[in-house]
């Protein structure tokens, strides 16, 4: 497995945009008759020939398809989720609707994604902000004041922030590294922690467990209404297909859909209540069931829920740059509020010595 290939599965799993381009033109190739692997080597020769570095991939499928499918080649370079929804289409003769499908969905998720770093921005550049201001005071600010006015006498806001301010330089490493191990736990707890305490946190806005459940209740309903619309598989077969590609925290979802399955064959849209979706998903869900075709629902909610979930991600954005700019206005406060009462303290002790 030497680098070149390496890099372009990175890239081709990172980059969403790439999987969804691959997937739109590989669809457009299948319906004009082309077949994959005649597809996928001209595909290779021609970033062989042009150099965009998507040759070894191409290629390392095209070995993989000598002895099984081509959806079972992708994996372990696209996302679980993916190749389950592509080898249960090539099972059942729909590869190019199945990745027309892929393309939607992957352009929703993109949206989001990109909705929700935007998010990230105002927040991130007010903490840097705030730490940059800590780390000035007691760098600069603070030794001159001390020159001025004896630690002692200075008012209560003003040696507040000196406590902070040197807390966080002398302890800056043990700071960093907990901030570090929390986004590791951030990042790891999202496909992996899973329970009730789990589900109810998922409910809360603005957390990053919240914005993962919308991210992958979407991906679980356009997977979902695949499968469902093949000739191989039932509610039950398509959740249990599903498992098996599923995250730990999205399989115990899926094994706790299966059971209220069990106890309610007769309802599926029930069985989905599980705390995946939100209250006013499921209720659409369990509507258009009763008004039309379950599995047609499914599919209609999907790409609206995306929408949906787009709108969500860009109101969330709106409202962390508002709560942003909210603390760093009462950390301005603080700082100006400090500044008059040093300056009031300075003027006393100057009084107080003539």
């Amino acid at each position: 497995m030497n680098l070149a290939f390496k890099l372009s599965r990175l890239l081709f799993n990172t980059f969403d945009s790439n999987r969804q381009e691959f997937y739109e033109d590989f669809a457009s190739a299948l319906r004009d008759g082309a077949a994959s692997n005649e597809r996928l080597r001209k595909m290779a020769a021609r970033s062989r020939r042009r150099r965009t570095g998507w040759a070894p991939l191409y290629e390392h499928w095209l070995r993989k398809m000598r002895r099984m499918s081509f959806g079972h080649a992708l994996q372990h370079t696209v996302p679980a989720y993916e190749v389950m929804v592509l080898t249960a289409a090539e099972e059942d003769g729909r590869l190019d609707e199945a990745m027309v499908y892929l393309g939607r969905a992957i352009r929703l998720t993109g949206k989001i994604k990109s909705t929700y770093f935007m998010s990230l921005i105002s927040p991130g550049m007010a903490f840097v902000s705030i730490i940059g201001f800590f780390i000035a005071y007691a760098l600069v600010i603070a030794p001159q004041n001390l020159q001025s006015l004896p630690l002692a006498r200075w008012p209560i806001v003003s040696r507040q922030l000196y406590d902070i301010s040197n807390a966080i330089v002398r302890h800056g490493a043990l700071f960093g590294f907990g901030l570090i191990c929390t986004v590791w736990f951030v990042l790891w707890s999202r496909p992996n922690w899973r329970g009730r305490i789990r589900t109810k946190i998922d409910q809360i806005p603005l957390l990053p467990w919240s914005s993962y459940r919308e991210n992958e209740a979407n991906n679980f309903l356009v997977s979902l209404a695949i499968l469902l619309q093949s000739n191989n598989h039932g509610m039950k077969e398509a959740l249990e297909r599903m498992r098996q590609f599923a995250s730990p925290w999205l399989g115990w979802h899926i094994t706790l859909m299966l059971k209220r399955l069990a106890l309610t064959p007769d309802s599926p849209a029930r069985a989905l209540d599980t705390g995946l979706f939100s209250y006013r998903v499921m209720d659409r869900i369990e509507d258009y069931s009763e008004r039309t075709n379950f599995f047609k629902a499914l599919r209609m909610i999907a790409f609206d829920h995306g929408d949906k979930a787009v709108e969500a991600a860009e109101r969330r954005a709106i409202l962390g740059g508002f709560l942003a700019m909210g603390i760093v206005a009462m950390v301005l406060c603080v700082i100006v509020l400090g500044s008059f009462e040093f300056n009031d303290a300075m003027e006393t002790y100057v009084q107080s010595i003539r």
